[in-house]
């Protein structure tokens, strides 16, 4: 079974580290990354070549919403879903203005990423 590869792009380690947690329970997903701004995650993408970036969308004053449009524009094969705290549908717009693959409110985290993460 391949293992999807993931970089983890949040700037509060607590959220980072509760995405990790939940990741590292599913058996074919593989954490290859964690980046805590902008630039971090754009050159482990470049480097990494994952599967999946999980973006969180407040990362560096809402840098997170413009490094999914250039991870979306360099390399269009990596699947980039937004996590917010926000269910606002500003941010849904936003999501879809950059070309992201999905956009989930934290609320919705488990439910959300099991089912990504299931399909793939």
């Amino acid at each position: 079974m391949k293992r999807i590869k993931v970089v983890i792009a949040a700037d509060q380690m607590d959220f980072s580290k509760v995405i990790h947690t939940f990741l590292d329970r599913l058996p074919n997903v593989s954490i290859v990354g964690e980046a805590i701004d902008s630039e971090d995650v754009l050159s482990q993408v470049e480097m990494l070549f994952p599967d999946v970036v999980l973006m969180d969308d407040s990362m560096s004053l809402d840098h997170g919403f413009e490094a999914t449009r250039i991870i979306k524009q360099h390399w269009p094969s990596t699947k980039v879903f937004i996590t917010t705290s926000s269910d606002d549908p500003v941010y849904r717009k936003k999501a879809t203005e950059v070309q992201a693959d999905g956009f989930i409110p934290r609320g919705a985290m488990n439910p959300s990423l099991r089912a990504i993460f299931d399909n793939s």
